[in-house]
């Protein structure tokens, strides 16, 4: 059975989140942040599972093993929360996860979820002591309050605004206080952010960052954040930072502000397009280097596209020369495997279709043991003909 929670009941299920309050946007969303939200469990009185929707985010606490809540939540997500996902145009769904149960827990809420780690990170004094002399010149740094109002002559000007009321609702009551600070350049531009986000009873905060990409590698992120870190130090009990464990810049950044790494965690996710949703899963066992796996996912997109479903050709990863990566990549998970049959039959489909970057079949590591084989030889001969 399923039931709805209303506002002043949220505490009920704060316990339900207590292995993971390092993660503020449990507490922070059932403490106080104002976005829009609905919460779920198995009994009104005393719930033992709990799930937070706020789009296009789910938020999975207490017990996993709920089979029955589990397969009644699917059916509630899948008929209307996810179908709101993409009316409002998001294409993944965002999960967080409240302890290692719902690692596995989760699979039966979601078709073919992913799991992937990231790493928190807190602050107890500000490396970077001297940002200000690092700011260039022409650049300013800003503080996010009202004094951003108005200011929509500034380019990026949306990009801001939008991470602002994510987080703070209504926008001009969240603005009455310094929410971070941004980077302007020449009085025109937005180049760099860093915002507070998801604040607790506790006096507890995180901290959000970005730099335009063209932007990237020039230390701003460093400067705004450490504006940011320096104000938060002294006005909350705790600062935090979440990345992806694949995100070096990001946690390369947190460091050189002074921030210090305090756990590994998991995370969930999952494409609301199924052919996405197993890309995405067979790059990330790729990384991971479980090639079994990954072989799984992308042979499922290859039927696919062998019979040009709807989820295919709407796919937001499949675009270009897609297909042939697909290929490619399956030769090498092959090959890795030992099996060089396979490897040589995708690597053959992978030329055949079109492939024409010859230096990154020759360098690629995975398809060394092919090198010198007969079949090798047939194949580079086949490829240097095509060019």
């Amino acid at each position: 059975m399923i039931e709805e929670l209303e506002k002043e009941d949220f505490h009920k299920v704060k316990n339900l989140f207590n292995e993971r309050t390092f993660i503020n946007i449990f507490r922070s969303h059932l403490e106080r942040t104002p976005i829009p939200k609905q919460v779920f469990v198995d009994n009104i009185n005393h719930p033992q599972t709990a799930v937070i929707v706020v789009i296009p985010k789910l938020f999975l606490g207490g017990r996993a093993d709920n089979k029955e809540f589990n397969k009644e939540l699917k059916k509630i997500l899948y008929k209307k929360h996810i179908l709101e996902f993409g009316e409002k145009k998001f294409r993944e769904i965002d999960c967080y996860i409240s302890n290692s149960g719902w690692e596995e827990g989760v699979k039966f809420i979601l078709e073919d979820p992913y799991l992937y780690n990231r790493y928190y990170y807190e602050i107890n004094e500000v490396k970077l002591k001297n940002w200000r002399e690092l700011i260039p010149e022409g650049y300013s740094v800003e503080p996010v309050d009202l004094t951003v109002i108005g200011k929509d002559y500034l380019k990026n000007y949306d990009w801001l605004i939008e991470e602002i009321k994510e987080n703070w609702m209504p926008f001009e009551e969240g603005l009455k206080e310094n929410r971070g600070f941004y980077l302007v350049r020449e009085n025109s531009e937005i180049v760099s952010w860093c915002t507070t986000e998801y604040l607790t009873e506790d006096n507890d905060i995180e901290v959000g960052i970005a730099t335009r990409e063209e932007y990237q590698g020039k230390g701003f992120a460093s400067i705004i954040g450490s504006a940011t870190a320096e104000y938060c130090l002294k006005k909350y009990k705790s600062v935090g930072w979440h990345c992806t464990t694949t995100n070096i810049g990001s946690y390369k950044t947190a460091e050189k502000i002074g921030y210090e790494r305090v756990r590994e965690y998991k995370k969930a996710g999952a494409y609301i397009n199924q052919v996405d949703n197993w890309i995405v899963n067979g790059f990330l066992k790729s990384q991971s280097k479980e090639y079994e796996e990954a072989i799984k996912w992308y042979e499922k997109v290859i039927g696919a596209a062998t019979e040009r479903t709807s989820e295919y050709l709407e796919s937001y990863f499949v675009q270009g020369e897609f297909l042939l990566e697909v290929y490619f990549r399956l030769s090498t998970f092959y090959c890795a495997l030992g099996n060089k049959k396979k490897a040589v039959e995708y690597l053959r489909r992978t030329i055949e279709s079109g492939f024409k970057d010859l230096d990154q079949i020759l360098k690629t590591e995975l398809l060394k043991p092919l090198h010198g084989t007969e079949d090798w030889n047939k194949l580079i001969l086949l490829m240097r003909k095509d060019m």
